[in-house]
């Protein structure tokens, strides 16, 4: 158990002075569950200003904001990144290892993606608790950890960032929470605040890929790469917006007319691999259906035997040749009687013939770049799935004491 609780338990233990702390032996006292029971959890960690029982919800409302905060982000936090990138070119950094747990491991994977393709860079997502125990071999003193994380709270990430600060490594945290454990834990951060009203984690996801994308910018030794990526990071906020503003509404027709299904497969490729993880994680969180992501080559080795009319195949469109398989992959699912929905970006697409239905988002970004505005469909499209089925998005499912029951002896507080 850690020594500090988080913020949102003061009031309560306010409210039941000489109370019982919860411990790990014993994370839901009396006391808690009665909280609980009164105010979904979810809620109560969040620190919500209120309790919404219908749609919109308040994470509807954090979804439809996230455009405006990637144009704040544009404008204010440029300089953030290129001193980040200058502090790894004097450390003569050669590797970067990145890490976080849940949604912070996807956006590490987006990260090592993103800034070996951008950069010299030898870069690795590896997820906190594996980090602490199987640490990789490597030169202290070339190696720098970022460590992602929206609260700046989750145990096993300070662990991770402990352990490698113990080995010699700089370590950079990505957060995005003003005062937190994981500011005092590094040597280094840049940080976005949110201010997240309620549910899964959501704006903290697409605006620290767009963060350390903007850092990616900095560290390419390439003029026209980088003139490329401004261009295309420039065209976010309003290609953002077209789709919330416009094709936003078929997300929700095609919620209803899906509201039979029982599972959800995104497949995705390169970059987009982790679209579909994260992805998958919003549509479970706010539907409370079961969902797998794939990479497209691994799709028809693992998931033909559980295709069927209640098992939805979503395929995000690859660049270049490596569309091929993902093309083979919305092709077998129609086969199969599964419901097929596809999602292309800017000049990416070829889909069409083979799809369902078919999502595009305008922009001028490229593969690297549209990760951060694919994170939009996913996310509404998981929210709109949770409402036709009777779930409130904002909660994950806390609203239920069993839930709540395991939400608290998962992460007994202060170790999230």
């Amino acid at each position: 158990m850690a020594n500090t609780l988080p913020r949102w338990v003061q009031p309560l233990l306010q409210r039941h002075p000489g109370e019982p702390l919860p411990t790990a032996d014993d994370p839901v006292p009396a006391w808690l569950l009665d909280e609980a029971r009164q105010t979904p959890l979810w809620y109560l960690i969040r620190e919500s200003p209120e309790v919404r029982s219908h749609h919109p919800f308040l994470v509807f409302d954090e979804i439809r904001r996230q455009p405006d905060q990637w144009q704040e982000i544009l404008d204010r936090l440029g300089p953030a990144a290129a001193r980040l990138a200058d502090v790894i070119r004097q450390r003569r950094i050669d590797r970067v290892v990145f890490t976080g747990c849940g949604s912070a491991f996807f956006t590490a994977m987006h990260g090592a993606t993103t800034w070996s393709h951008y950069s010299s860079l030898d870069a690795v997502a590896i997820e906190s608790y594996e980090l602490v125990h199987y640490f990789p071999r490597l030169d202290p003193d070339r190696t720098l950890l970022v460590a992602h994380s929206g609260t700046g709270g989750s145990i096993e990430t300070l662990t991770a960032v402990r352990t490698a600060r113990q080995r010699g490594l700089y370590t950079v945290a990505l957060t995005n929470t003003d005062v937190s454990p994981i500011l005092d834990a590094c040597d280094d951060s840049i940080v976005y605040v949110t201010h997240q009203g309620c549910g899964p984690c959501i704006s903290v996801v697409s605006t620290r890929i767009l963060l350390q994308t903007l850092v990616a910018r900095h560290l390419t030794r390439s003029a026209p790469t980088a003139d490329s990526l401004d261009r295309s990071l420039r065209a976010l906020p309003a290609a953002g917006h077209a789709f919330l503003d416009g094709p936003g509404d078929a997300v929700e027709r095609f919620a209803a007319r899906t509201s039979q299904v029982e599972s959800v497969f995104l497949v995705g490729s390169g970059p987009n691999y982790f679209s579909a993880r994260e992805g998958t994680l919003k549509i479970e969180e706010q539907s409370l259906l079961v969902g797998k992501a794939y990479r497209a080559g691994d799709f028809h080795h693992d998931a033909l035997s559980l295709l069927s009319a209640r098992r939805l195949v979503i395929a995000i469109a690859a660049a270049g040749e490596a569309n091929g398989r993902v093309r083979d992959a919305l092709r077998a699912a129609r086969a199969a009687g599964s419901p097929t929905l596809a999602v292309e970006y800017g000049s990416v697409g070829g889909l069409r013939d083979v799809a369902d239905e078919v999502w595009h988002l305008e922009g001028e970004g490229d593969e690297y770049v549209a990760p951060i505005l694919l994170t939009l469909p996913f996310q509404l499209l998981g929210y709109h799935m949770g409402v036709v089925r009777g779930r409130n998005p904002d909660t994950l499912a806390t609203e239920h004491e069993s839930n709540a029951r395991a939400w608290l002896t998962a992460f007994p507080l202060g170790t999230h």
